[in-house]
Parts: C-alpha cells; sequence; structure tokens
C-alpha cells in the first residue's frame, strides 16, 4: 500500500513538471510571434512618409504587442514558480526513491537470511545432532532413489546393519560422556571407509547403517564390512581411559535378499544379530537363509 502511494504521488509530480515545460514552450512561440510583429512595425514606421492612418494603426499594433510581451511576463513568472515547486518536488521524490532503494536491499538481505535459516533448519532437521550423521530420515529418503535407479538401471546395492557390542556397559562404566565419544569416532571411522557415493548413517542408539551404491561383487561387500569392523575395532582412548571396542554387521543386498527397503532392513538386521555369534563379527543375509535350509534339511529345528 505504502509503495502504490507513492507511485500515485510521483505519477502527480511528473504531471505538474509537464504541464509546466508545456507551457514554457508555449510562451517562448507567443514571444516569438510578438517579436516578428514588432519588426514589421518598426520597419513601417522607419519608412517616412507613412500615412496618418498607416501610423496609428502602427502604433496601435505596438501597443498590442508590449501587452502581449508583458502578459507573456506575467506568464513566465508563474511557470517559473511552478517549476521551481516542481524542482522541489522532484528532488523530493529523488530522496524517496534512495529510501525505497535502501529498504529493496534490506528486503533482500532479509529474504537471503530467511533463506539461509531455512536451509540450515532443513539441513538440521536431516542430520544427527551428535555424530553430524545423516539421520534416518534422510538415509530412508536415499535409500528409496537409490532403489529407484537401481531397479531402472538393473543395479545392484548394499545394506550394512551395525550394531556395537556391549555398548550399554561402555555407559555404565564410563559415563555417558565416554559413551557419545565413542559414537562420534564410530561415525568418523565408517565415513572414513566408504565412498563418497555412499552413505552412512546413525540409525538410533549405538546402530548405524551403511548403504553402498552400484555393488558388482558380493566379496567386494563382504571385504569392506570386515575391514570396517577392524577399523572400528582399533584402540580407543579418553581422558586417559583406553580400551578397544567391537561390532557386529549384517549385510543385505538388493535385489537378491530384498526388493523393498522394509525386507533389506528386516533382512539385514537379522543377518548382523547372527554375527554377534560369530569370529568375523560379518554376517551375509544369505548364510542366515543357507543355514536355516542346512537345519530344515538335517530336521534340526
Amino acid at each position: 500500500m505504502k509503495s502504490k502511494g507513492k507511485k500515485k504521488r510521483s505519477s502527480a509530480r511528473n504531471a505538474l513538471l509537464g504541464g509546466v515545460l508545456k507551457k514554457n514552450e508555449e510562451i517562448k512561440k507567443t514571444v516569438r510571434k510578438a517579436a516578428d510583429r514588432l519588426t514589421l512595425v518598426n520597419r513601417v514606421l522607419k519608412q517616412g512618409r507613412v500615412p496618418l492612418e498607416d501610423t496609428r494603426q502602427a502604433i496601435t499594433q505596438n501597443e498590442d504587442i508590449e501587452n502581449t510581451i508583458s502578459a507573456a511576463a506575467n506568464d513566465l513568472a508563474l511557470v517559473n514558480a511552478k517549476l521551481a515547486q516542481a524542482m522541489t518536488q522532484r528532488r523530493v521524490i529523488e530522496t524517496e526513491l534512495a529510501d525505497t532503494r535502501v529498504d529493496l536491499a534490506e528486503a533482500r538481505d532479509d529474504l537471503s537470511k530467511s533463506q539461509v535459516r531455512e536451509e540450515e533448519a532443513q539441513q538440521l532437521a536431516l542430520q544427527d545432532a551428535l555424530t553430524g550423521l545423516p539421520n534416518r530420515i534422510l538415509f530412508e529418503q536415499s535409500l528409496a532413489h537409490g532403489l529407484l535407479q537401481a531397479k531402472r538401471h538393473g543395479r545392484e546395492l548394499a545394506i550394512l546393519f551395525l550394531d556395537i557390542d556391549d555398548f550399554k556397559s561402555i555407559n555404565d562404566t564410563f559415563g555417558h560422556d565416554v559413551g557419545d565419544q565413542v559414537l562420534i569416532t564410530v561415525a568418523h571411522r565408517l565415513k572414513s571407509f566408504v565412498r563418497d557415493e555412499d552413505l552412512v548413517c546413525r540409525w538410533g542408539g549405538d546402530e548405524f547403517v551403511c548403504l553402498l551404491l552400484e555393488v558388482t561383487r558380493e566379496a567386494d561387500v563382504t571385504r569392506l564390512a570386515e575391514q570396517l569392523i577392524k577399523r572400528i575395532a582399533e584402540v580407543c582412548e579418553f581422558d586417559g581411559t583406553a580400551f578397544s571396542l567391537s561390532a557386529s554387521m549384517g549385510i543385505a543386498r538388493y535385489p537378491s535378499d530384498g526388493e523393498t527397503a522394509d525386507i533389506l532392513f528386516k533382512n539385514a538386521d537379522m543377518a548382523m544379530y547372527k554375527a554377534k555369534s560369530t569370529e568375523t563379527r560379518v554376517v551375509l543375509f544369505r548364510e542366515c537363509v543357507d543355514e536355516r535350509a542346512n537345519q530344515q534339511g538335517t530336521g534340526v529345528q
């Protein structure tokens, strides 16, 4: 509303200035015509022997011209006064325009800051507050997109579900601050081992999930998982206290171990719990299926 009011005032002032300039041009034309007539009158009077009637007409015309010029001078004085008023209003317009530019700059700055805050809020909503890793929401979105691409292009992918062994005892023995440091350390170690196109997230508590895209060979996935377990098992030291960690990991692959996110998570979780009883701490879901089939074949329940 404020902007519309400024526009109306600006239009009115521009119209006033235009009218003043137009009136000024009209006065110029009147003066030029009067000057031309005065030249003719003077030429007649200079001719010497001029009939009395012609002389009287010339004098009358001269008086008319003087009256015209006098009126034009008065009009010009009014024009100059209006022109001064218009110029003053012009300066007011320029001041308002300058203020408007400042307002626009401040509005753009506010909008930019608002967009930054919105982006930061969105990032925080998709980030684990403790470790800085993507959280479950972002991971599920990435997995859904990864499955679409895998189906479209006939690719494979793998989910690695990891759980820190006996994490509760770490919290109970050393305190939750040390427990938090352990989670941060595990997050860094996982992140440093996977490719840039892959994703590591904190699933919750002491559980982490890795999404490996464009998987080609099962052996490569198993080898990476074993390397991750060894990396996590390296000695940690916090506040002068050194101790070792251990973790268990289950692996489910698309499409052989499931074609939906829910089934893949369920199967990777099953394989992870099976891994807790193995020496390598890494189990493929396929191994769980094979073991179950062997048990059924031998009659073991």
